[in-house]
């Protein structure tokens, strides 16, 4: 790693498409950040990705009344996958809702797909705020990818006419299910081919219900899809942010997540 490359303390998501001796635009907000915030300089060397182009080491090249440009250098890292589950979770509590969405994308979910449930406490979803956090989250853990919150739906509607790509993984409360480990080493112990292997890791989905649980409509429907498996986080009810992290947590580390060796830094 280069000596500016470890100075180069701030990492940035860019939409434009990212090359060797480019000039990238900066959003008004990220100059006034760095500017202002964070008191960079023109001269300053910082990360840029994009989540196509992998990483680049860049050199700040204008900062000033919220406009600024970035020139791109060399690439730190080639662009590569990183597949995630998606998951499916209710709205709640703001506070609640940002400290899962940071945490879920710190443990590589692949997509967030809010939805409408029956016993939710609210129907109510700011896309745009809340894709500002994944941003964020993305840009702090050093992914490469910036996952997708999709459009709210009906978490029936959404079982019944966008799940049937996915295998279900969804956590029963009631304790109909397993323990979510051992459903996960039972199917990677099929091989590949089977409902669960590391190469379709982007087709399954955790599904959370809401503060106030899954409807008895809700479970009898999703128990009677073919693509859905039950499962159980443990013998003690969890909060819906809690229960996301501990499904994700699980999943990672059964399918391998975790065996990656983090970023090299000096």
């Amino acid at each position: 790693m280069t000596a500016d490359a470890t100075r180069a303390r701030q990492r940035l998501f860019v939409h434009d498409p990212i090359t060797a001796g480019c000039e990238i635009e900066l959003a008004p907000e990220q100059s006034h950040y760095l500017e202002h915030v964070m008191r960079l300089k023109p001269g300053t060397p910082v990360k840029v990705f994009n989540g196509r182009d992998g990483e680049w080491l860049g050199t700040i090249s204008e900062l000033r009344k919220k406009k600024g440009r970035i020139t791109a250098g060399t690439q730190l890292r080639e662009q590569g996958t990183e597949a995630g589950p998606t998951l499916v979770f209710a709205p709640i509590k703001k506070q609640r809702l940002d400290f899962l969405i940071e945490k879920a994308v710190e443990l590589g979910v692949g997509k967030l797909q809010p939805v409408i449930t029956q016993h939710g406490i609210t129907d109510k979803v700011r896309r745009d705020r809340l894709q500002a956090q994944v941003i964020e989250a993305a840009e702090q853990c050093e992914r490469l990818t910036v996952p997708e919150i999709a459009e709210p739906v009906r978490l029936l509607d959404w079982v019944a006419n966008g799940a049937e790509d996915h295998h279900l993984l969804f956590c029963d409360e009631t304790g109909s299910g397993s323990p979510i480990g051992e459903v996960l080493s039972q199917l990677l112990a099929k091989g590949a081919g089977s409902v669960i292997d590391n190469i379709n890791v982007v087709n399954h989905a955790l599904v959370i219900g809401p503060e106030g649980g899954f409807s008895a409509d809700e479970l009898e429907r999703i128990r009677k899809q073919p693509f859905a498996t039950p499962v159980s986080l443990g013998p003690r009810i969890l909060r819906a942010e809690t229960a996301a992290i501990a499904a994700l947590t699980v999943f990672q580390d059964r399918i391998g997540d975790w065996s990656h060796r983090p970023v090299a830094r000096d």
